[in-house]
């Protein structure tokens, strides 16, 4: 799998998470750790059924995070 791909994070989705400590570090860190390991799936899935996008949803340290690869331009949108 190519290790390339970007993460973009929706500035609103920062202002959610707690401003420091570890539970902001470990969300962070992980959503980081996307760019190597999105082929790896979320928790579970759900469909947007007028798009027909798939979307992971990954629990992390009590937050639901919802996030997308999105492969033609080789980056995982949250």
């Amino acid at each position: 799998m190519p290790s390339d791909y970007r993460v973009l994070v929706d500035l609103a989705c920062l202002f959610q998470l707690p401003k420091t400590g570890q539970r902001r570090d470990e969300i962070i860190g992980s959503r980081q750790d996307l760019s190597h390991t999105f082929h790896l799936q979320g928790d579970f899935q759900v469909c947007d059924h007028e798009t027909l996008r798939a979307f992971e949803v990954s629990l992390i340290a009590g937050y639901v995070i919802t996030w997308w690869v999105d492969a033609p331009v080789k980056r995982v949108a949250l």
